[in-house]
């Protein structure tokens, strides 16, 4: 049981370690983590269906097979990060000149480096539950592997990841494989001959009560492929609250998937219990637990409403309050629903093991159920994330799946319960399916919205903010799962910054046909580069399809600029469209928020190698900088590091910067021709200050050099380099009261 701790460990690590280097590489989408998680459960699934393959040979020779699996698993992913880590240019070099679509070659590019690992950590299971053949020690082994998982996923941010860098976890998970590798090594396995799995084929199996093996094991597969389906499913619904409720915070994930998999194990340490009743009770307990997930999930939904009104502080927007209705919610949706249908595989594994008599054959059965489990846990997760989200959005999904589980609970009463218990379990089927049916809520927060939708990546929306004594102007708020993607709109200093974003790199490039503006927001950086005639071509990218999708809606705004054919908007992740790009630009601009999820990698030091790269002779690069003084120093440490010429001008006040970086000398500002930018003129600064003049932007630039030099006073060197490794902004939230909020306490 401690090896299959330790390999649920090290397992749920690896995966999040793929999740955040193919991030880099492929991108932060939803389709660059939907192939790693791809991959990872097909691997599972389909090492499980090998392994009894493996253990069935005509040889005498006794080895240490479970062992040997486990230093496969380091050997393998060894190889594969010494590439993931050492060899990124020509990774990049190689999905560039591919034909293939971007699809493919995501699919293909991580089913390279993580297909090989997962079949063999998907015979692991197999190989242990083998030597350990009663079908009640393989519910226990589960147990241990999920438990072991859920830790692997709890640890592998706060504790691991933001410690020791993604390199130094990955050393860890190293270290768990051979300990267990160690600790079975003298377990010398005994191969079945085909001429012994013939005649254990042949023989009869015990007929059990009133079911027939055939019709047990028809029941048991059909069992464990609904609680894969489901689970997963629901396992996504769930993410979307989490992050709804908890904040975008990128360990959230981690989080859920940690107590998803503490209830799983709970489950499997239960079900032996369960396994000694009669398969008659058995399956009216299977019934039950339909009823009582049914149950739960009504008592989630009567909390929900108040979760959602109190999802987003609309006097404080970037407030993250965390509510004891929140996890009312959590629990009664997830957390309870999770633990009783984390009892349904578990109590498959008793089953469909019926009349099995070697331990092969037993093996064979479990490696089959393991994995029409798991594949239909892959369908379940993509069809919610790809259709049901979009289609029926996150409520409607919730409800759909729900009903769908009662009914089929429904149906099972009809077909398998007689006498009184089954008119009761009927009427309160019924009642359950009626109350879930008819719950009409909003994700909405506020009394109306110019904007809202939801797709894969999660729910966007565009509210008013309410209006106090000292703020009379409308304010609207752009919110991503109820995090403020970017300042409101109608905030004094919003439009004057994103507006700088464009000025002061187009007064400095030496040429500006060719621009790139990476974060969309409310779209107002683009729409200042559309200002300018001399532009040939403004390129906007923006992670989230809905963020392009809200542009036109944003009636509070001038949004004349999306008719003009200079401007082409594309839903990408920004560090993966340039790396994968051919193309060169006069002037990069990069505005997104250093606290957000996944942002570290538009901030590191092998991004902005990267971006000189992408950049044409003379070319600028652009970006806003905002922080705690411990981040502020390290983020603007790693950009003046990166290029060897930059300046600073202010930002927000006394706050946030706009760093313009080039590879080559930049003028001064007495020497700067502002003729350019006459359309962006005049423009604001900090405490309302105007500039307009070549005089302004030089006293301006003083004045947040001044800042800065006081800033670094009271953090003092040596400050360190951002990289793609050490995660150094994300891991400046490490301590429990900041791990929730949207920015660090001292902030």
């Amino acid at each position: 049981m401690i090896a299959m701790f330790l390999t649920g460990f090290s397992g749920l690590l690896y995966q999040v370690l793929w999740i955040r280097l193919f991030s880099s590489l492929l991108g932060g989408t939803t389709l660059s983590i939907s192939c790693v998680i791809a991959h990872f459960m097909l691997g599972l699934g389909l090492g499980t269906a090998s392994a009894p393959k493996f253990l069935q040979r005509d040889s005498k020779k006794q080895i240490p097979l479970y062992s040997l699996c486990e230093i496969a698993i380091v050997v393998v992913i060894g190889v594969g990060a010494l590439f993931l880590f050492g060899a990124h240019e020509g990774l990049a070099h190689v999905l560039k000149s591919s034909p293939l679509p971007k699809l493919l070659n995501h699919f293909i590019m991580s089913g390279i480096f993580i297909f090989p690992a997962t079949f063999l950590m998907g015979l692991s299971y197999p190989f242990m539950s083998y030597k350990f053949p009663s079908p009640k020690e393989h519910q226990w082994l589960y147990a241990a592997n999920c438990l072991g998982g859920a830790f692997g996923a709890l640890c592998s941010y706060v504790v691991l990841i933001y410690n020791f860098g993604l390199s130094g976890t990955l050393i860890f998970g190293f270290v768990l494989n051979l300990l267990a590798a160690v600790l079975f090594f003298k377990e010398k396995y005994t191969f079945t001959s085909r001429a012994e799995n013939k005649i254990d084929g042949n023989m009869p199996s015990a007929e059990t009560g009133e079911f027939s093996p055939g019709k047990l094991k028809v029941w048991a597969m059909s069992l464990s492929a609904l609680s894969g389906f489901f689970v997963l499913s629901l396992e996504q619904i769930w993410f979307r609250l989490a992050h709804l409720f908890l904040g975008g915070r990128v360990y959230v994930h981690t989080l859920v998937l940690a107590v998803l998999l503490l209830t799983l194990a709970a489950g499997a340490f239960l079900s032996p219990k369960l396994s000694k009743l009669s398969s008659e009770i058995q399956l009216k307990a299977v019934l039950f637990i339909l009823r009582l997930t049914g149950v739960f999930a009504a008592l989630g939904f009567i909390f929900l409403p108040s979760g959602i009104a109190q999802g987003v502080d609309l006097d404080h927007p970037y407030a993250k309050t965390i509510k004891a209705v929140y996890f009312a919610v959590l629990i009664f949706i997830a957390v309870l629903p999770g633990f009783v249908l984390g009892l349904c595989f578990p109590l498959s594994l008793e089953v469909i093991q019926t009349g099995m008599k070697t331990a092969l054959q037993k093996t064979r059965s479990l490696s089959h159920a393991v994995y029409i489990n798991t594949f239909a846990s892959v369908l379940g997760s993509l069809l919610t994330t790809y259709l049901l989200f979009s289609w029926l959005g996150t409520i409607g999904s919730l409800k759909l799946l729900y009903i769908t589980l009662l009914s089929l609970g429904l149906i099972g009463t009809l077909l398998f319960v007689r006498g009184p218990a089954r008119i009761s379990s009927v009427i309160v089927s019924i009642l359950l399916i009626g109350f879930i049916g008819t719950r009409s809520t909003s994700l909405n927060p506020a009394g109306s919205a110019l904007f809202e939708a939801e797709d894969e990546f999660g729910y966007l929306n565009v509210i008013p903010l309410i209006q106090n004594e000292k703020n009379k102007m409308d304010r609207w708020a752009m919110f991503h799962n109820y995090t403020s993607l970017v300042a409101p709109y109608g905030f004094g200093e919003t439009s004057t910054v994103q507006r700088s974003l464009a000025l002061f790199p187009t007064a400095f490039a030496k040429d500006i046909n060719d621009v790139l503006v990476v974060g969309m927001g409310y779209g107002i950086t683009t729409e200042a580069f559309s200002r300018i005639p001399d532009i040939n071509k403004i390129t906007s990218v923006d992670i989230l399809p809905l963020v392009m999708k809200a542009q036109s809606a944003l009636t509070f705004k001038d949004n004349s600029y999306l008719q003009d054919p200079r401007v082409e908007n594309v839903a990408d992740d920004g560090r993966s469209f340039i790396a994968l790009s051919d193309r060169k630009w006069d002037i990069i601009t990069v505005n997104v928020d250093p606290y957000g999820p996944g942002t570290t990698y538009l901030m590191s030091r092998e991004f902005y190698k990267i971006v000189r790269g992408h950049l044409k002779p003379g070319g600028i690069y652009a970006q806003l900088i905002f922080g705690a003084n411990r981040d502020l120093v390290s983020l603007l440490h790693t950009l003046s590091s990166s290029f060897p010429y930059y300046r600073i001008m202010p930002g927000y006040s006394y706050d946030g910067l706009i760093v313009i970086a080039s590879e080559t000398p930049l003028p001064e500002w007495s020497e700067a021709s502002l003729q350019r930018v006459k359309p962006l003129l005049p423009i604001g600064s900090w405490d309302g200050a105007s500039l307009e003049k070549n005089s302004d932007f030089a006293l301006a630039e003083s004045v947040a050099r001044g800042w800065v030099e006081y800033v670094q006073r009271e953090v003092p060197g040596p400050w360190k380099l951002i990289t793609d490794d050490n995660l150094l902004v994300e891991s400046s939230r490490t301590k429990f009261t900041d791990l929730l909020l949207t920015y660090p306490k001292d902030y």
